[in-house]
């Protein structure tokens, strides 16, 4: 993707049929210098302290348009998965990150794990550092507390449907002056039992036969790109750029 033109870029966001009404959204996160996190939709996204408040605004916007109003439009994430998958990975490249191959990959000792949060943090060790893994155990141990209710409410709205959920959690961080990491999860489980009772998160297995996919991926946002398109990913966004609910850490 590396070859389109801004105008190229631009053209695809305003081509992309969406319901919401046009308008400018804000997102308001942590000040700079500060780690901080934020629900936005069906995706958990925590930020190393070192971002500054317009690259966090950047990554939330940006995963935000390529989930909600690109991919899931699309294809249906819950029973087509694998189109899902690459046409999320498309949209992200569009609007301005490399993005390594990646694929979701079955998990076959689940249920050992009891909680759906206990094997995340496990899954977690494989592709984040130890800083990164610090925030993000953070940030999952922090949507089990009262005082995220509203924020893990949005989450479980966005990430399951009956007996089956799909979610993304990743960690940000700078990389260079002109471009931010994003290494993220995409997960995806079925069930016996319905879980709409439970929260995604910390849903617990018992003894019933679960279906549980990851994949990984480290994606690197070009800032100098983004910051071509960043008014029309806002534009496209409008209302649903509020979709976002910040984690008290």
């Amino acid at each position: 993707m590396s070859a389109l033109s801004i105008q190229d870029r631009i053209n695809f966001i305003r081509g992309i049929d969406i319901i919401a009404p046009h308008g400018h959204g804000v997102v308001l996160v942590h000040a700079d210098g500060q780690d901080s996190a934020v629900v936005a939709a069906g995706s958990g996204l925590a930020f190393v302290g070192g971002l500054s408040a317009q690259s966090k605004a950047d990554v939330i916007n940006s995963t935000l348009f390529a989930l909600e109003l690109a991919a899931d439009k699309q294809y249906d994430r819950w029973n087509n998965t694998s189109a899902w998958l690459d046409y999320y990975k498309y949209v992200l490249e569009t609007v301005g990150y490399v993005v390594q191959s990646f694929d979701l990959a079955g998990v076959s000792n689940a249920n050992s794990f009891l909680t759906v949060d206990n094997l995340l943090l496990k899954l977690g060790e494989v592709y984040l550092s130890g800083a990164e893994l610090a925030l993000f155990t953070t940030m999952v141990e922090s949507l089990k507390q009262a005082r995220n209710e509203s924020a893990i409410r949005l989450f479980d709205s966005y990430s399951k449907s009956s007996n089956k959920a799909h979610f993304q959690l990743g960690v940000a961080s700078d990389h260079t002056q002109d471009s931010t990491v994003l290494k993220l999860g995409v997960y995806r489980y079925s069930t016996e039992q319905n879980i709409d009772i439970d929260s995604v998160l910390f849903f617990k297995f018992r003894s019933q036969e679960v279906e549980f996919s990851a994949g990984n991926l480290a994606m690197v946002l070009n800032n100098s790109i983004y910051g071509d398109i960043r008014k029309e990913i806002l534009e496209q966004l409008g209302p649903m750029a509020k979709l976002v609910k910040e984690i008290k850490l």
